[in-house]
């Protein structure tokens, strides 16, 4: 139903009346109408008063968050109490229980007070807009109507609690306690935020429009679906990266670099040599004891350490290649987005791959956006701009580069993959090269169902990271 001029102050009176949060309504009113205005103004006109009015001013408090329960409860009649107290258990208790909420909390805290009722109003969209679509029969207002009744909003807030509830008819009480058991109903069971709804609440200030937010939220949602490398390919990359090999004339010498400390721990060929003096002593005399074997039991053999080599210490590079980003952003209809998405997806997962087996000083991304027609520059440079947000942090301590190149020569070789809207170049040096042009991307003679969403992108990550440890197909000698 859609709330008419004259049904929308009984309406906004009846979710008054339901609040669960113990905040004075002079106090606490004036922000979540605010909020409510914002929302509907967005287009989010579904949601209820009392649901943004608690989440709000739960995400605003934090720990410090009070229950109505706890100064009104005496108030509440019988068969209100129960009701009153069961959302106060199921819903706010388990919001005000919820990691992501006080994660959210937190990062809203820490903003400069003009910034703070956005940020709430934004975070109560991420939260209830998407579920509340699918309760059944919820009313719509108008953000029109619902400006216009701000002007009797101070006489409302003045009012205590017991006067408000006596001015709500049985018949409105009876459709707001319809339209909450719809809504709760409706309600997601789990976390209330996922992890790129938190980004975006923190970097809400940074985001320039609306577009970006969503363009971001696209990118950093499949990137989290996608999901870390799988642990046996990080036990591959990770052995892979100790195999140091040796010319055959060095082959007497410890490819590590010799021993550099003595430790407890370690394998027999490591044993200091002093340690076989123990052998056979205090086992000649009667019931005695050998030695070396109560120092093994007691651990206390001392064994060489080897020195880590400095080639075990070499930082690992990739190179991602976005190849004709203005090509890239097509659309193919079996795709649940643009191709360039899913290739900066699939660019931020591999970099998050390399950070997780190699740690934060072991490993190097660079994300090159190729421009080589027209519309490719202003692409690309669009695009830098958008992945600087995320990557801030990222990108100030040189773990990551962005780049827009317009030649092949400016493109850094070291752990090149290459995703291209055209078919393999064998002119150009790279360890893979992957074709994007369609619904299913090809690398070699592999074909990738990228039409499957996150789990396709994760086996493609782990073949790339299985593929980087092999050396960049070189540019072949041209004939003289």
């Amino acid at each position: 139903m859609d709330l008419q001029r004259s049904q929308l102050p009984s309406a906004l009176l009846a979710w008054i009346d339901r609040v669960g949060c113990a905040d004075p309504l002079s106090d606490a009113l004036p922000y979540s109408a605010r909020w409510l205005l914002e929302r509907w103004g967005a287009g989010d006109d579904h949601l209820p008063l009392h649901l943004v009015h608690d989440l709000g001013h739960l995400l605003l408090r934090g720990r410090d968050f009070r229950f109505a329960s706890t100064g009104a409860l005496h108030r509440w009649s019988d068969a209100d109490r129960a009701a009153r107290l069961a959302y106060e258990d199921k819903v706010l208790g388990r919001w005000a229980l919820d990691p992501t909420v006080l994660d959210a909390h937190v990062a809203i805290a820490g903003m400069p007070a003009a910034r703070r009722d956005a940020a709430v109003a934004h975070a109560v969209g991420l939260a209830l807009a998407g579920p509340l679509l699918a309760a059944a029969d919820v009313a719509r207002g108008n953000p029109a109507h619902l400006r216009a009744w701000l002007a009797e909003l101070p006489a409302v807030a003045a009012d205590e609690p017991e006067a408000i509830h006596d001015k709500v008819s049985e018949e409105w009480r009876a459709w707001a306690d319809a339209q909450h058991a719809a809504c709760v109903r409706a309600l997601p069971g789990g976390r209330l935020f996922r992890a790129e709804d938190l980004w975006e609440i923190a970097h809400l200030p940074e985001l320039p429009s609306e577009s970006a937010r969503l363009a971001l939220r696209t990118i950093l949602g499949l990137t989290a679906r996608v999901g870390a490398v799988s642990p046996s390919v990080a036990l591959t990359l990770r052995h892979r990266a100790r195999e140091v090999p040796i010319e055959a004339e060095e082959a007497d010498q410890y490819p590590a670099g010799g021993f550099d400390a003595i430790s407890t721990r370690g394998t027999f060929e490591n044993l200091v040599r002093s340690e076989v003096a123990y052998v056979g002593e205090g086992a000649t005399e009667r019931g005695g004891v050998d030695l070396f074997d109560v120092r093994f039991a007691e651990n206390e053999l001392l064994f060489y350490t080897r020195d880590e080599s400095p080639l075990l210490d070499a930082r690992r590079d990739l190179t991602v290649v976005l190849h004709r980003p203005a090509a890239q952003r097509h659309k193919h209809p079996a795709l649940e987005a643009q191709t360039l998405v899913l290739t900066e997806a699939l660019a931020l997962a591999l970099q998050g791959d390399l950070l997780r087996v190699f740690g934060p000083s072991g490993s190097r991304c660079a994300i090159v956006w190729l421009a080589e027609r027209p519309g490719d520059l202003d692409a690309a440079e669009e695009e830098r701009a958008l992945l600087s947000l995320p990557l801030s942090a990222e990108i100030a301590h040189r773990r990551v580069v962005l780049q827009v190149a317009r030649s092949w020569d400016e493109v850094p070789l070291a752990g090149r993959v290459v995703c291209s809207p055209l078919a393999e170049d064998e002119a150009v040096p790279r360890a893979a090269w992957v074709r994007v042009d369609e619904a299913a991307w090809h690398l070699g003679d592999a074909r990738v169902e990228a039409a499957h969403g996150a789990p396709a992108l994760r086996a493609l990550a782990d073949r790339l990271l299985t593929m980087l440890t092999r050396r960049a197909k070189r540019r072949p000698k041209r004939a003289t």
